[in-house]
């Protein structure tokens, strides 16, 4: 006799084989109504699979995108700490996209995740409201954030970096190289670490009395396309800047473009700095001079407090900020004419 196929217990039911997949591995992000099918189907056709054990712990990690080097950066962090604490890594990102998903810091969710054992939650990069946070509470699954977008209570762990001594960092490295029109590249206007590095770059240039000019600065978000509209919105000024700091790696490479279809060429006639130090900050040409995040100690570290909360650590932790650093590389330079300062 043949065995039962998930195929087989997805067409059974009416979902897709990824919905059947999460129900018998008790993922929290389904609907109740979606998970009785499936599990109806699975009783019906005699599924014995071995999916729907169970893990003594489960982590979840709940990103905005996964179409980032910054996301799988932080992933393989949590990926080690998970194997380390003999815990199972689920993803889930915002929106949930398949039908019959549950979205993910919805009371339904979070009374899914207590559904499945010993679970704990971490939202890397993702906004959470006081009712999200409340619903966490009540379901009693432990929260933890990383790079926080909004306020949270002391409850609330959060692992991050020093945002605002990377922006410090970044201007002051292109103000010594002689740069005086600097432009920035905002990040996500209501992100907490966007603004930090803002924030940073304006002290430098306070630092090094420079007038803040607010032209120069444009953009809301961290993405390539919001990197590369607002470098060409610099550029286009009647006094456009000689350098640019990036809120992003991935933002700054949507300078790099923008610079080519205005026939400039980095560093020689623009500078560009940019924030992460994904891997796509060594694989640009030229390659990318930025502020590097300890990314992959994000993503184990969070891990870490999450096991500890599960295990009742205390929930009030102070917010957890790891160093940055300057990576200089190749797209930096003096601008034309200028001399680097000693």
């Amino acid at each position: 006799m043949k065995r039962t196929t998930l195929s087989q217990v997805a067409a059974e039911a009416g979902v897709s084989k990824g919905t059947v997949s999460k129900v018998l591995n008790g993922r929290p992000d389904v609907g109740e109504e979606t998970r009785e099918k499936v599990r109806a189907a699975a009783a019906v056709l005699g599924y014995t699979g071995s999916a729907a054990r169970r893990p003594r712990i489960a982590i979840v990690l709940v990103f905005d995108t996964l179409e980032s080097n910054y996301s799988l950066q932080v992933m393989a962090g949590a990926v080690d700490a998970c194997g380390r604490a003999d815990a199972d890594l689920l993803l889930s990102t915002l929106p949930s996209l398949e039908q019959g998903d549950v979205p993910p810091f919805s009371d339904e969710w979070f009374a899914g995740c207590g559904r499945t054992g010993e679970t704990a939650v971490i939202a890397v990069t993702t906004p959470l409201s006081a009712e999200q946070v409340t619903a966490a509470a009540h379901a009693q699954i432990p929260l933890v954030a990383i790079d926080p977008v909004n306020s949270l209570p002391s409850t609330v762990p959060s692992i991050g970096s020093t945002n605002w001594a990377g922006g410090y960092e970044a201007t002051t490295h292109l103000v010594e190289l002689g740069h005086h029109r600097i432009g920035h590249l905002r990040g996500a206007g209501q992100s907490i670490p966007a603004r930090e590095r803002l924030a940073g770059y304006r002290s430098a240039l306070e630092s090094a009395g420079i007038r803040q000019d607010p032209e120069l600065v444009a953009g809301d978000g961290f993405s390539y396309e919001a990197g590369f509209a607002a470098a060409q919105e610099l550029l286009e000024l009647e006094d456009p800047p000689t350098a640019l700091f990036a809120a992003s790696d991935e933002a700054a490479l949507g300078a790099f473009e923008a610079a080519r279809q205005a026939s400039l060429r980095v560093p020689e006639d623009l500078s560009v700095v940019g924030f992460d130090d994904t891997l796509i900050a060594r694989w640009a040409s030229p390659k990318l001079t930025t502020v590097r995040q300890p990314l992959h100690a994000m993503g184990e570290m969070a891990v870490e407090r999450a096991v500890t909360l599960l295990a009742g650590g205390s929930r009030r932790t102070p917010p957890l900020q790891l160093q940055t650093s300057l990576v200089e590389r190749s797209s930096t330079a003096p601008p034309r004419g200028a001399v680097a300062a000693s």
